[in-house]
């Protein structure tokens, strides 16, 4: 018979082990395919705009995809060599020459990878449009978000193929050139030393987790905010820390044991409390691979959950449903065509109201970061927008009441002062001081000007009004009934509106005249100049456009395809890293039970009976399941803490509901670990009893 024939029969002998290699790189491959043809279809690419943070983080999660996937793959490979241990040491023991071995079995791993990474490929496809739908509920509008395959994301995932191919043929190499033929045929009864691990260990693997992520990410902020400067890139090598800390604190709870105050329980448990400090080092290292993988997961649901949210509250506070400013001069759709269009779509408009802004020259102070990293406050100068107290009341439904020499700075709702720029910046307007006066929440005008809309007295409007030329803005609100029934309005609203602007109003959205003046003077070219684009096929116009109006339904719908994009690349970096925590639970169950079962087997020889040893399994794999699912939990729940109040120094009741939502994603991980517990128990107990 010859070597591939006894190979083969070995392989059908041992499909098991083939298997679980298969589906560890099937898995990977398929999950990461999918997953990069999403990301590079050209609707997705279309929507996340160039250098954003949403691409940054899309990024980020993706090369968090590569690595998990990565990992998780080595880890089944590791395991696969190491069951293959005792046959290659037999035929060696044999007298086969180890080159020989070695091509039979680069052979037999080259036969499985290929298959289940070529099933992967293939399956990608169909897997990703199926996701795409199942998100497409999340998506107000279907417009411009038809499903596309992007060649560039199978182009990554045949390259990410080859690469875990390459991978595992790398640690086959490393298996087969071992020398040390006793090694390799004691692989699988290999032990660890027991040492005694100290009492403070665990604590102090807590306190340094603590540490690393206060130290990662309240210290840049505190720096940021309080002492004006930004923390250097490296800074962030204090996640180690964390790191480190969580590797003792698991050795801590996997490797410790001792008599206490009850010697009587611990030696009656004896055998359960001990049976993985014999390989507590290789436990620790998994269980930490577990953690981290349980704390991505949760991360990435609680990102999607928070973008979700962000993007479905957004508008929401706003009191008017439509808004819409531009120059006074231009001839703009009247209130009569906004009536007569809402007439022909069966829309009913509850309130309508218009006023007027005056555009003033300010000297405002801000404050801005230098190529050295730190921030500087300066003054500075360009065109804001003014109402008049009147009018602001009027629109408001709210008394806004202020005297000749004052002035009021309207924010969003839930208004917190960034480090940039506060409300009561202006050092002059028209060369004239005011006093602050306080801030208006007023959603509808927060876009009209930067760095802030303004509220002046009505004396004082009327006197810079009639000082000199200046230039004016109509502003026009209504509501309507039932918003979100009013799409197909809005969307010929947005033509209309887009239709009557002309060279006044065509201008990028952070253009200044004042500015434009002052480059000019000084020979330089003024970034912000140029056209926007007037065209209703340009997908950028909104965000772009200094005079886009405020639709909200529109609104509400726009944010909702980017976010649900992110959303959805994040919830599938959490199915990823949901489906490695259950093979390596599952595995590391199987393995503790193929590892010990002779240590099972001596137990029933010396007396004890079926629940006895039942016992002494539940609590192997209560450690395996509990202790990673908890310390990955209260990690994110750290974590997420401390980056949603460092963000700005605040906490409010709509951020501590996502804390409510991020533990209801903490139950049903939890729940899913306990689905995977009684599924590992159930194949522990065939494989022992």
């Amino acid at each position: 018979m010859t070597m591939n024939k006894i190979m083969g029969q070995l392989r059908r002998h041992n499909k098991n082990q083939y298997t679980l290699l298969g589906i560890c790189v099937f898995l990977s491959v398929l999950l990461v395919t999918s997953f990069t043809l999403m990301y590079f279809s050209p609707t997705v690419q279309g929507l996340l705009p160039e250098g954003g943070d949403t691409r940054k983080l899309s990024w980020l999660m993706m090369g968090v995809t590569f690595v998990g996937c990565t990992v998780f793959t080595v880890y089944g490979a590791n395991l696969f060599f190491r069951h293959k241990s005792r046959e290659i040491g037999v035929l060696l023991a044999l007298g086969e020459r180890k080159r020989k071995l070695g091509k039979c079995l680069a052979v037999e791993v080259g036969i499985v990878t290929a298959r289940y990474a070529l099933g992967g490929l293939v399956l990608s496809v169909p897997l990703s449009f199926l996701i795409w739908k199942g998100f497409e509920a999340l998506i107000l509008t279907q417009a411009g978000m038809k499903y596309r395959v992007g060649p560039g994301g199978l182009v990554i995932g045949i390259v990410f193929a080859l690469f875990l191919v390459l991978c595992i043929f790398l640690l086959g190499l490393r298996f087969i050139r071992r020398v040390n033929l006793i090694d390799i045929l004691n692989e699988q009864r290999k032990t660890e030393m027991v040492r005694e691990i100290k009492p403070w260990t665990g604590r102090a693997g807590i306190l340094l987790i603590l540490t690393g992520l206060v130290l990662a990410m309240a210290v840049p902020a505190v720096c940021m905010r309080w002492f004006l400067f930004v923390m250097p890139s490296f800074w962030n090598v204090t996640y180690c820390i964390s790191a480190a800390g969580l590797y003792l604190f698991m050795l801590s709870a996997i490797g410790r044991t001792g008599k206490g105050r009850n010697p009587e329980k611990y030696y009656k448990n004896i055998v359960s409390a001990n049976l993985m400090r014999f390989t507590a080092r290789q436990t620790t290292k998994n269980m930490c691979v577990i953690t981290l993988l349980v704390f991505v997961l949760l991360l990435s649901a609680f990102w999607g959950a928070m973008y979700y949210r962000s993007a479905y509250a957004g508008g929401e506070d706003a009191p008017y449903d439509y808004s819409m400013h531009y120059p006074a001069e231009e001839k703009q759709i009247t209130r009569d065509d906004i009536f007569g269009l809402a007439k022909k779509y069966n829309v009913d408009i509850e309130t309508y109201e218009e006023a007027e802004a005056v555009v003033l020259y300010v000297d405002y102070r801000m404050r801005d970061l230098t190529d050295s990293g730190k921030y500087v406050d300066l003054n500075s100068g360009k065109l804001a927008s003014f109402v008049r107290a009147s009018d602001f009341s009027r629109i408001a439904g709210r008394g806004t009441e202020l005297k000749p020499g004052e002035y009021k700075t309207i924010v969003p709702s839930g208004y917190h002062p960034s480090i940039w720029v506060k409300p009561d910046c202006l050092l002059s307007v028209e060369n004239r001081e005011l006093s602050y006066q306080g801030t208006e929440e007023f959603d509808n005008l927060t876009n009209t000007s930067e760095p802030f809309t303004f509220i002046l007295s009505d004396e004082d409007y009327r006197s810079f009004a009639e000082a000199g030329k200046t230039d004016r803005e109509k502003l026009v609100f209504f509501r309507v009934k039932d918003v979100y029934s009013t799409y197909e309005f809005a969307g010929e609203l947005k033509k209309e509106y887009i239709a009557h602007a002309g060279a006044l109003s065509d201008h990028l959205a952070l253009y200044d005249a004042y500015e434009e003046k002052c480059a000019e003077q000084e020979g330089q070219e003024y970034f912000y100049s140029g056209e926007s684009g007037l065209s209703v096929d340009n997908p950028e116009l909104m965000s772009d456009w200094k005079y886009a109006p405020f639709f909200k339904v529109l609104i509400k719908a726009d944010a909702m395809q980017m976010v649900a994009v992110f959303v959805l690349l994040s919830v599938y970096i959490a199915v990823i890293s949901l489906a490695a925590v259950g093979v390596m639970t599952y595995v590391r169950s199987v393995t503790i039970a193929m590892d010990n079962r002779q240590l099972f087997s001596d137990l029933g020889r010396l007396g004890a009976d079926r629940n006895y040893i039942e016992r002494v399994i539940r609590r192997q794999l209560r450690k395996i399941f509990t202790y990673p699912t908890a310390a990955g939990s209260t990690i994110v729940l750290v974590f997420s803490m401390l980056l949603i109040y460092f963000n700005d120094m605040h906490l409010d009741a709509a951020e501590v509901q996502l804390f409510v939502m991020e533990l209801g994603l903490i139950f049903g991980v939890a729940l899913f670990m306990y689905v995977m517990y009684r599924v590992s128990l159930r194949r522990m107990e065939r494989i022992v009893l």
